[in-house]
């Protein structure tokens, strides 16, 4: 029994990885998320600040604007590869927690097997005692 027992520990500590791994994921996903909202948040400040009266602004603003735009760009990308990230690892999880699950099965079967394997020897016992008294009594 102990080395079932020493399989669903490591199963546990795998899955408690994993499950640290996904939160770990799930915290980069939000930060990337949090930036590509600060670019756009940014563009959007400097068109509202934008003195459409002054060539020179609409000049730098233009130029800020690519240069944002990129930067965005950038950014969505990485947002996606995050997302991908984070799906590869839940899917990770979800795989040792259903890895941990089955040994838990097989730890309780074999558990029954066990204790029905003594209820059948403690019941050949009894009808050996139970014999030899009648032999003796006879």
């Amino acid at each position: 029994m102990s080395s079932f027992a020493t399989l669903l520990r490591l199963r546990q500590r795998a899955r408690e990885e994993s499950q640290a791994l996904v939160r770990r994921a799930e915290d980069e996903r939000e930060a990337q998320a949090q930036r590509l909202a600060s670019v756009r948040d940014s563009v959007a400040r400097a068109r509202e600040e934008l003195d459409h009266t002054d060539p020179i602004a609409l000049t730098n603003y233009h130029a800020f604007r690519m240069r944002q735009e990129i930067a965005e760009r950038r950014e969505a990308a990485k947002l996606v590869q995050r997302e991908r990230e984070l799906e590869q690892k839940r899917a990770i999880h979800v795989g040792r927690v259903r890895d941990e699950l089955a040994m838990e099965n097989v730890i309780e079967a074999h558990g029954r097997e066990e204790a029905e394997a003594e209820a059948r020897r403690d019941a050949r016992r009894m009808d050996e005692i139970a014999a030899r008294l009648e032999r003796v009594e006879a």
